[in-house]
């Protein structure tokens, strides 16, 4: 690993990384070992847009306010930088969000503003945030021109020559003001790994186009860990890191090298003469299938993304409306959000394999087997749970081990709901829970028949197939 590091004010910043020449002035940047830094700052196609708000801009001048009144004569140090030196280019691969804002000060204050002029942001999320940062430092300029010196702001810079040695550095720091969820760090990871370098902006456009990654990568690492032949754990919601941490290892880590490659089943009809004829319900990728870096990847994604999407978070299916009506009540419920979750994955499984085929009905039995924790428990449905349950009933397994929607439902049919009978004689979210569900099938139960009668009458309606 070839690492050069260098300490810079964002003056010597602004006015050095403009050149492919090293400077001879006294204000050049030099690393630890001696050499002079040179190179013109770029923003890669890959990077996500410039996303700093009100609430990022208020912070870094109070925290810069705070610093000079306390030490006005020592540097306010705004972390390190990482960059990949190529070509007589830095591409910032650390710190655009810090970076163009300070840029932006400059181009208000008239300190060096030409020097980053040679940045450029095509993203319109980019363009419409940097518009709206411009008013918002100009409705505060006499703030910004008291406290900005960009004399007494300073960076570390961390230069690699190679790509991959500065996203080491990125994937496990990352020091921004807007910290990085695991779907932006395996973004970068993909769209470099694209080799064709004239298509990773065509694919960095299908990537924002997919939107907000976090639901459907959650459902797909549930998917993909909680599986009885190689079963992962996942950490808690609340640990972030760890999450991050499990997103960036599955997703791009892991990854392997290859070609995009989608995995799926096909059945084969053999006829009386020993012809063949191929058929499939899959049309995309298997939840559970090996990827490979780059296109694999994002397509792997975009396909899980508009399935999640057309199916769960935005279902427009005049054709299912029955189908659509179900999930449309099942979000509605009150303390199942763990549960919910869960439910999204094993949904997500079986449409990629059957696709609509028998969808009402994998739904309801769906629900009948992953909602069963709500009535199973006493009170309320803990998080660590979910867990336990998926070992005890595998659920996921039994999507994933079925050829054929019948096999499939005979899986689930074949699943004993229980109901403890504790807190369901009063208004308790569990009492509720049973309420809505009966209501919703018609089941025709009385609070004082939900112990005994609920489960044989939602048996009956889904199980039996009648539903």
């Amino acid at each position: 690993m070839t690492v050069q590091v260098a300490t810079c004010s964002a003056a010597q910043l602004f006015s050095e990384c403009l050149h492919t020449e090293p400077s001879s002035s006294a204000n050049a940047i030099v690393t630890s070992d001696n050499e002079t830094v040179a190179g013109a700052l770029t923003i890669p196609e890959y990077q996500r847009p410039y996303c700093w708000q009100d609430k990022q801009l208020d912070g870094l001048l109070q925290d810069i306010e705070s610093h000079t009144q306390r030490n006005a004569e020592l540097p306010y140090y705004l972390g390190s930088l990482i960059l990949h030196k190529e070509d007589g280019k830095l591409n910032i691969i650390d710190g655009q969000q810090r970076i163009t804002t300070l840029a932006l000060m400059g181009c208000l204050l008239d300190q060096e503003p030409s020097s980053i002029g040679g940045l450029v942001y095509e993203h319109p999320t980019s363009q419409q945030q940097i518009k709206h940062n411009l008013q918002w430092l100009h409705d505060h300029l006499d703030w910004v021109r008291d406290g900005i010196d960009f004399h007494k702001l300073q960076f570390t810079l961390v230069i690699t020559q190679s790509e991959d040695d500065a996203y080491r550095f990125f994937e496990t720091q990352n020091t921004g003001g807007v910290r990085l969820g695991g779907p932006d760090i395996i973004k970068a990871h993909h769209l470099r790994a694209i080799e064709n370098r004239t298509l990773q902006p065509q694919f960095a456009r299908q990537w924002e186009a997919m939107g907000k990654l976090d639901s459907t990568v959650s459902a797909l690492l549930k998917g993909r860990f909680w599986q009885g032949v190689k079963h992962r754990p996942l950490p808690s919601h609340n640990q972030k890191k760890l999450i991050r941490d499990c997103i960036v290892d599955e997703l791009a880590q892991a990854t392997g090298e290859g070609d995009d490659i989608a995995y799926g089943r096909i059945r084969r009809q053999i006829g009386l003469a020993g012809e063949i004829s191929q058929q499939t319900d899959q049309q995309g990728y298997e939840v559970r299938q090996p990827l490979n870096a780059g296109i694999n990847s994002i397509r792997y994604l975009a396909y899980f993304q508009g399935l999640h999407q057309r199916y769960w978070q935005q279902p427009d299916l005049p054709h299912l409306p029955g189908y659509q009506q179900f999930v449309e009540w099942l979000q509605d419920l009150d303390g199942c959000g763990y549960l919910e979750k869960l439910y999204e994955a094993c949904l997500l499984l079986y449409i990629s394999q059957y696709g609509e085929n028998q969808l009402e009905q994998a739904a309801k039995k769906l629900f009948r087997v992953v909602y069963s924790r709500r009535v199973s428990n006493q009170k309320a449905v803990r998080e660590n749970s979910i867990p336990s349950f998926i070992g005890d009933y595998p659920v996921l397994d039994w999507i994933a081990a079925s050829y054929t929607p019948a096999q499939c439902f005979a899986f689930l049919d074949a699943f004993e709901l229980k109901v403890d009978p504790s807190n369901l004689d009063k208004n308790s979210v569990k009492q509720r829970f049973v309420k809505a569900v009966c209501e919703h099938f018609a089941l025709g139960l009385e609070v004082s028949e939900y112990e005994k009668g609920f489960a044989p009458a939602l048996n009956r309606k889904i199980a039996g197939g009648q539903g």
